[in-house]
């Protein structure tokens, strides 16, 4: 999958897990409106997170030097792009550092008890998802904007700290199923890779879900940036569009546009 693809998935994937909306599953509970918003935010961000793992990547280049710094070590760590980070590994490794960061609050008089480690962590995230979706340009406004999310991460993210080791977790993972589901694939079990027999490689339709590199591909989108993942992504945003509304101001799209009809 493309960048945004990938942030506008992690958005929806969220909005699925914690939204009360009809058609959301709601299994993260405490999460009001603010801190729905809050988390889209987060794991849009978190959805690009696999891809620091390339010291030349867009991501790299999101929030210089902090991002560009991450990407080197982690590109070293995890064997290089569409390796470690693209694994069940990987996934694990995101929900234990976010439950680390997310532990640290502060109480501040007048305020409460406020979520610093997240809105630290929310800098780099909210970066990715501005990159990717190229909201703002130049350094110096990712900067601002970054700082600005991650402030509004820390004063109105729900007050229960599992929210954001939770979203980290929902965009990290819905970046892996939308690599699993084009071409690409990803070494799901890192690492332990194994390739595919000579004879295997050689079965059209088993060679592009087993790959000659041991990656796992399920490739109902085709390539990253396909039409097919283009209708996937308007079909997504047309559906978080629905839901947020529905969500903040309670009023149903569809069934307005029924009546109207």
């Amino acid at each position: 999958m493309m960048g945004a693809s990938h942030a506008a998935t992690g958005a929806a994937a969220w909005l699925l897990a914690a939204a009360a909306v009809p058609t959301t599953f709601g299994v993260v509970e405490g999460v009001d409106g603010p801190g729905l918003a809050v988390g889209a935010i987060v794991a849009a961000g978190a959805a690009l997170l696999p891809d620091i793992d390339h010291r030349h990547g867009t991501i790299a280049r999101s929030l210089p030097p902090i991002s560009t710094l991450a990407a080197r070590v982690t590109e070293k760590l995890s064997g290089g792009h569409r390796q470690g980070t693209h694994s069940i590994v990987g996934l694990v490794l995101s929900a234990f550092l976010a439950t680390l960061v997310s532990q640290v609050r502060v109480d501040v008089a007048g305020y409460g008890e406020l979520n610093i480690g997240a809105g630290m962590a929310a800098v780099l995230l909210a970066s990715f998802a501005i990159k990717a979706l190229e909201l703002v340009k130049g350094k110096v406004l990712t900067w601002m904007t970054s700082l600005a999310l991650a402030a509004v991460v820390v004063f109105f993210g729900a007050d229960n700290w599992v929210w954001f080791p939770a979203a980290v977790v929902v965009g990290y993972a819905a970046h892996l199923v939308g690599d699993l589901i084009t071409t690409g694939g990803i070494p799901v079990l890192w690492p332990f890779v194994m390739k595919p027999p000579k004879w295997w490689r050689k079965v059209p339709l088993l060679s592009d879900v087993w790959k000659a590199n041991g990656a796992i591909s399920v490739p109902v989108l085709g390539d990253a940036g396909s039409t097919r993942e283009k209708v996937l992504i308007a079909l997504v945003t047309s559906w978080m569009v629905w839901a947020g509304v529905y969500q903040w101001l309670g009023v149903n799209l569809l069934a307005w546009a029924v009546v109207q009809a």
